[in-house]
């Protein structure tokens, strides 16, 4: 597993080129698979446009060449990183997506990225986890007390 300064799909294997070598006749492709808990968003910009910056625990794998890659940052699309800001108002967002690509004559790249959920996203609750994995998620039944 190889550790990244930020997870994007470009450090995940995809600049344009490879995204295109990929999709090749196919009218659409999987390209990867990346869950993660997001605990907050910082907006930024560059020459491409705004994006989300998402801190927390994210890990992809490559889906052509099975790599696996783990970063504290997430940079997504725009499409789905403005469906979990919404999220990250009431708290930590967990989800898991399959990213892929579909040809798009009417694009500038010629394709356009895509997204189905694995799981649905929603707040997270790490602590529901460890109470149900301790078996501590109902209270025990009251009886008698001991004297």
């Amino acid at each position: 597993m190889e550790m990244l300064r930020k997870l994007t799909i470009r450090t995940a294997g995809f600049d344009i080129a490879t995204v295109k070598m990929a999709l090749g006749t196919e009218p659409a492709v999987a390209l990867l698979r990346i869950a993660g808990i997001a605990q907050e968003g910082a907006p930024g910009q560059t020459d491409k446009g705004e994006y989300l910056k998402l801190k927390g625990e994210f890990r992809a794998t490559n889906l052509i060449t099975g790599e696996l890659f783990e970063s504290a940052t997430a940079i997504l699309p725009s499409f789905i990183t403005d469906r979990i800001s919404t999220a990250l108002k009431t708290g930590p967002v967990e989800f898991a997506l399959e990213i892929g690509v579909k040809a798009d004559p009417t694009s500038v790249t010629g394709y356009q990225y895509t997204a189905a959920p694995l799981v649905e996203a929603k707040p997270s609750d790490r602590l529901a986890g460890l109470l149900q994995a301790s078996g501590m998620l109902h209270p025990p039944r009251l009886g008698r007390r001991a004297a």
